[in-house]
């Protein structure tokens, strides 16, 4: 069992002529929204649990293989003419660092109902918490949203003509609106019957008398 991945453990080595004294190793940083130009050169990432830190920001890195190769090149000046700039390809990798931003606290001192993170053998005394990565990843991933409330369902309305049952009938009047046109004319005639009517009926009684105003 090896300490990084990606390295096997060997039990015993070869002659010393086959090995050189200093093996370099390249990988590549994935610091997410973070400039290359601020990640400082430095030469501890090989540890399981590499740790980051840029102006206060903290960040713990997780060793991942990848499934093709990456090719590493670097700026370098063209001999015959030094005004002009080319790049080199250095080496080839196929190993990537996943850096996320964590917080540390002394230990001891996290709020009750927080489970702490596992020590790291690189910051004895020190715990890792990453709950606000992790819920920013869920977030993005949607693990974490809201549950979708179901649509309203609107109460059945009443029709006028339609007894509600428990509540007292009630009729539905309506307001009389001015006959226009046609309507008007046959609102008028039927006026002029009643009226005609009535004349007749006050005719036909002898027992009532008729004072004119």
């Amino acid at each position: 069992m090896s300490l990084c991945p990606g390295y096997k453990h060997v039990q015993t080595f070869g002659p010393d002529d086959d090995y050189q004294d200093e093996e370099v190793a390249y990988v590549t940083l994935d610091l997410g929204s973070i400039e290359p130009t601020l990640v400082p050169s430095s030469s501890t990432y090989h540890t399981p649990t590499p740790f980051l830190q840029l102006s206060g920001t903290i960040l713990k890195g997780r060793h991942e293989s990848l499934l093709g190769t990456e090719l590493i090149f670097t700026d370098g000046k063209d001999p015959h003419d030094p005004s002009k700039k080319s790049i080199t390809h250095t080496a080839n990798t196929s190993q990537r660092i996943c850096f996320r931003e964590v917080r540390l606290h002394p230990k001891g001192t996290l709020p009750k109902g927080k489970t702490a993170a596992k020590d790291s053998p690189a910051l004895e005394g020190w715990v890792v918490e990453a709950e606000a990565a992790s819920h920013m990843v869920d977030r993005v991933t949607g693990k974490s949203a809201p549950r979708a409330r179901a649509p309203r369902r609107s109460a059945p309305r009443a029709r006028a003509d339609e007894e509600v049952p428990g509540e007292p009938s009630m009729k539905r009047t309506t307001r009389a609106r001015k006959a226009k046109g046609k309507g008007k004319a046959k609102a008028n005639v039927d006026e002029e019957e009643g009226e005609a009517e009535m004349q007749v009926d006050v005719d036909e009684d002898d027992s009532m008398d008729v004072y004119e105003p």
